[in-house]
């Protein structure tokens, strides 16, 4: 049970700050100015089903994918890690995740528009989706382990949604609460957090790459025949 809440957490603690509800709360505001209550709040629950459901299919057939692709998890683990750290990056130097254009074109026909691009790639943009696919489990899927850390990923995923619906829901009341500056300070936070994540991610993929090169029998043979040269 232990193992499963913290595999739970880690996926929210991952995918918090690359969605980054407090910081995209005001955008959303920002892009539904023009619509009501009702159809901002309709929008809300459609983008956080829609985030949850993308990532939870995602994280599902990833694993697939990555295999018919010929691409290992360590370095998706790596290559998210290094994209982790570039988003991280430009959210501390405040760079915007929306341009001006892009805001004049997904204002238009908004409710035709909560898949995409609200939902994908303004909410679960590459950077979710790279962290998705290098949380996909390792191990059998017939394993009992496996099969519950999927479980615990996807209930991470499911979290992650629901807490962008409820900031995007409650962004108005919560914004004004906060004000600039708090809003500012949580996005600064979030970027260090992501940055840490980052790190962490290229350095698991780094250490499972390594792992698995020195248990090469190839390989071992090698260092045998070089120590025997050595004697």
């Amino acid at each position: 049970m232990t193992t499963f809440l913290a595999q739970m957490s880690f996926t929210w603690l991952a995918l918090f700050p690359i969605l980054n509800p407090p910081a995209m709360a005001p955008v959303f505001l920002t892009l539904t100015s023009a619509v009501s209550d009702r159809q901002r709040n309709r929008l809300s629950l459609l983008i956080g089903t829609y985030t949850a459901l993308f990532l939870t299919g995602l994280l599902l057939v990833g694993g697939w994918i990555l295999k018919i692709l010929g691409i290992s998890i360590p370095v998706v683990a790596i290559a998210g890690g290094i994209l982790l750290f570039h988003a991280a990056w430009r959210m501390l130097n405040k760079d915007p995740r929306v341009t001006q254009s892009e805001e004049a074109e997904i204002r238009s026909s908004m409710e035709n528009k909560a898949f995409f691009p609200l939902t994908m790639p303004v909410t679960a943009g590459p950077g979710a989706i790279a962290v998705t696919l290098s949380l996909v489990p390792r191990g059998s899927i017939l394993q009992t382990s496996t099969l519950l850390a999927f479980l615990a990923t996807a209930c991470g995923i499911i979290l992650a949604g629901v807490t962008v619906f409820v900031f995007y829901r409650f962004s108005g009341p919560v914004i004004r609460r906060l004000g600039e500056t708090g809003a500012a300070t949580i996005s600064q936070i979030s970027a260090f957090v992501l940055l840490a994540i980052g790190v962490q991610l290229v350095w698991s993929g780094v250490r499972e790459l390594l792992l698995a090169t020195l248990e090469d029998p190839a390989l071992t043979e090698l260092f045998k025949t070089f120590a025997a040269h050595l004697r």
